[in-house]
């Protein structure tokens, strides 16, 4: 009889394996990035109905968006190339997935703003995958990404229905694209598509190409697909976005001619034909006065930005960011037309650069803490940041707080909303109503149809409208914002103000720059 063993079974050396780390390296930056796109999201979110009261180009894009599925066209009068249409294409499908525009049949704005929401989460996500791949550190580029959220400036425009937000996500879906760490070809043509989009979203963005060039140039030197990879860009780009001129010329809208618009015009009208904003040296001019407005909201992202961006010209891997500072700062001081909402994509590239500096300035304060003894330039870099702590403290305590109290609790689009019921309870449907562009799709939803709800810019502008409409006496009512009576005038808008000339008020919503006044026209010895 052998003896019993005392070999335990196979089976049991599995149960006393170690087991794995709960949280490894990577879990924790998912984590945190997790984190970081759910604060962008509620940041945005809380009070977005309210604060910032709509204007008119959020009420273009969601009917131009709403024409898609309705009208089987891209916009809801005449398309006339004044942008690509890939932003609200995109919203157009957003729409349809989530059905936004019938639950917010009464304020169709706030679908697209719904939409911003996801948006901008998307935007902090990618800001954080680019701010690690151009080598900052979780804890520097979470820092960047709470400065780029948290921006009054930034919670302002990033709300907005606008084509910027959403081509600024494209942007830097392009840029962490180009600076993947396997420097594989296909990471390159994924840029190239993500920067066509983006483009094509909102055309003003073409000015990061070089910028992004420079990227995928440096970040491949030594690959020994370098040239095949930027060869390769360049063509995917160029192709994809030629399809644009190319839907014009199937059209036959691609050069002016009688009869039809055209893409060229459209361009020509982009590049020289509006009126520019003036010199920022000019206190009084256009520009300068946008410029204020952006400081009002937020003084420490902007200009600390910039000043953390010249530096940044110095360090090889932040020059595409330095590169692309640059390239937009030069556009705004040309003395060109300048929109209000230029600013949406230098805001995160201007928090990636104050991060970039803080997470140098760190590194180079342990190596120097490390010798002895202690360096002359860690002490100039301990006195500088003594310096600009307070600066920075004081612009935080006294700035951010109070204008994220406002931005999160005031009511500026009570009067939008006011307007829209008082104009559906009073105004009977068959009469023609002209009005503002983010007040049109509410009416068409109250019951206005298309021939009878008019939108102001279209009365004088578009021959297909005028036509229509024969004389400014077929006018019954205007309900027009202050905003658009103050900058527009007889000679843009001769039969509106004719109008006006004969108007009497019969309600007034809201105050000030936010006014909506509701009009009946006169026509008594017209």
């Amino acid at each position: 009889m052998s003896a019993p063993t005392t070999e335990r079974p196979l089976a049991t050396v599995t149960e006393i394996a170690p087991t794995p780390p709960r949280f490894t390296a990577r879990r924790k930056t998912q984590l945190l990035v997790a984190v970081l796109t759910l604060c962008s999201g509620v940041v945005t979110a809380i009070g977005i109905t309210g604060y910032p009261i709509r204007f008119g180009d959020e009420g273009v894009y969601i009917a131009q968006a709403w024409a898609i599925p309705n009208l089987h066209a891209l916009a809801h009068y005449t398309y006339w190339y004044d942008h690509p249409p890939m932003g609200w294409v995109q919203m157009s499908i957003w729409f349809e997935l989530t059905r936004g525009l019938q639950r917010w049949s009464d304020n169709t704005v706030m679908a697209g703003r719904e939409f911003m929401v996801v948006v901008r989460m998307a935007t902090a996500a990618l800001l954080f995958v680019l701010a690690r791949r151009l080598g900052m550190r979780n804890g520097w580029a979470a820092l960047a990404v709470v400065l780029f959220v948290f921006s009054p400036l930034a919670v302002h425009y990033g709300r907005m229905v606008l084509l910027d937000n959403i081509a600024l996500a494209w942007l830097l879906a392009s840029f962490a694209l180009a600076l993947s760490p396997r420097r594989r070809w296909g990471a390159a043509v994924g840029a190239a598509v993500c920067f066509t989009v983006a483009v094509t979203t909102k055309e003003t963005l073409a000015i990061a190409a070089p910028a992004l060039a420079y990227a995928l140039w440096r970040h491949y030197r030594g690959a020994g697909n370098r040239e095949y990879v930027v060869v390769s860009f360049a063509v995917v780009f160029v192709m994809s976005v030629s399809l644009y001129p190319l839907f014009a010329a199937i059209k036959s809208e691609l050069l002016p001619g009688p009869g039809h618009v055209s893409l060229w015009e459209a361009i020509e009208w982009q590049l020289s034909a509006r009126a520019g904003s003036g010199s920022i040296l000019d206190a009084g001019s256009d520009v300068r006065m946008l410029i204020d407005t952006w400081l009002a909201l937020d003084l420490l992202l902007p200009v600390g930005g910039m000043i953390a961006t010249a530096t940044l010209i110095f360090v090889p891997r932040w020059r595409p960011v330095a590169v692309l500072v640059a390239f937009q700062l030069a556009m705004l001081v040309r003395g060109g037309y300048v929109p209000a909402m230029y600013v949406v994509t230098l805001l995160p590239f201007l928090a990636l650069a104050l991060a970039a500096v803080a997470d140098l300035g760190h590194s180079r304060l342990a190596a120097w803490s490390r010798t002895e003894p202690v360096p002359r330039f860690a002490v100039l870099a301990l006195v500088a940041a003594l310096i600009a702590y307070p600066i920075a403290a004081t612009t935080l305590a006294h700035t951010w707080p109070d204008t994220l109290h406002r931005q999160f609790t005031l009511d500026e689009d009570r009067p939008e909303r006011e307007a829209v019921a008082w104009i559906a309870a009073n105004i009977p449907r068959d009469a023609l109503l002209v009005t503002e562009s983010e007040l049109w799709l509410d009416l068409l939803n109250a019951g206005f149809d298309a021939r009878h709800n008019v939108w102001v810019y279209k009365v004088d502008s578009d021959p297909g409208v005028a036509t229509e409409i024969g004389n400014w006496t077929a006018i019954d009512y205007l309900a027009l914002s202050a905003a658009t009576i103050s900058a527009q005038s007889p000679a843009t808008m001769p039969w509106v103000f004719t109008a006006l000339d004969h108007g009497r008020v019969l309600a007034t919503f809201g105050e000030g720059a936010n006014t909506v006044t509701v009009m009946k026209v006169d026509k008594t010895g017209s």
